[in-house]
């Protein structure tokens, strides 16, 4: 899944290219959008931005891409293969699921401007998501964005309402209180947003803390080490442009490179990759 840097990338390919757009239609297919709406208020909500609204930012919130609209709230998560793209100008990177150019039939939500141009959502899975707030204008005033936890980075795409970044303090004191697997724990986004697996096997792996290991168990002196570990690493994947082969030790590999076998299992439910003889 798209993480934090993966998200950010679409962020700044959006804000460079639509940001200024006036809307003159808007349309969907399938079931996993303008969730929480009826039918009747899913095409209220897709004429009131198709009329004439106006994109003034486009900003990120942990792994969501937020659309700041003159009227309204337009919100979105891209799951494991959704992205945006504008029509004759795909967005591609280094993500896996983002290589190839999309293929036009799987575009399931669509949002058109005054020239002509149409922005698409595509999703080959139809498990991402586009929700419409019509009556929503502060981000911070809608639930599932106020509820996670602060950006594990402060960057200029960061949604200005909400301005708390992640700080180590606040990190050390909800860990120390937290009985759960360090590796659960930093996956919770109601805890700290946008760093998802990848990042925290990574981020264990070069701190050399099991995954396993209770949150509280570790050393103010340990989750100083993941903290700055993941700030920087996440960092350095949006410096490089995701370019993986200087991000990646372990995730999606047999042995680190430093020769040691690299296990694969389950914490919390997740595909976990460490290194036993390193990550105590």
């Amino acid at each position: 899944m798209p993480e934090f840097p993966e998200v950010n990338v679409q962020v700044r390919y959006l804000r460079e290219r639509i940001v200024g757009w006036t809307l003159t239609d808007c349309g969907w297919k399938g079931k996993s959008h303008l969730k929480g709406l009826e039918d009747s208020e899913k095409d209220a909500a897709c004429a009131m931005l198709a009329d004439g609204n106006v994109i003034e930012d486009v900003t990120q919130r942990g792994k969501q891409v937020i659309f700041r609209m003159r009227r309204g709230l337009v919100t979105s998560h891209l799951m494991f293969k959704g992205r945006w793209s504008v029509e004759g100008d795909p967005f591609l990177s280094n993500y896996k699921r983002h290589r190839k150019e999309p293929n036009e039939k799987h575009n399931t939500f669509w949002m058109t401007n005054q020239q002509g141009q149409t922005l698409f959502f595509n999703d080959p899975d139809y498990r991402g998501h586009v929700l419409v707030f019509p009556d929503i204008q502060n981000p911070a005033d809608a639930e599932h964005l106020a509820k996670l936890g602060p950006e594990v980075l402060a960057l200029p795409e960061m949604d200005p309402a909400f301005a708390a970044p992640w700080s180590l303090e606040d990190f050390q004191d909800k860990a120390g209180r937290s009985r759960q697997a360090i590796k659960v724990f930093l996956l919770d986004q109601k805890r700290q947003s946008g760093i998802g697996n990848v990042y925290v096997c990574e981020a264990l792996y070069e701190t050399g803390i099991d995954p396993n290991r209770p949150a509280n168990s570790l050393s103010g002196d340990e989750l100083a080490a993941i903290f700055e570990s993941s700030r920087t690493m996440i960092q350095k994947a949006i410096d490089t442009d995701l370019d993986y082969d200087q991000i990646l030790n372990i995730y999606g590999k047999s042995e680190d490179p430093k020769g040691n076998p690299v296990s694969k299992d389950k914490v919390g439910g997740r595909d976990t990759y460490w290194v036993p003889a390193v990550q105590k």
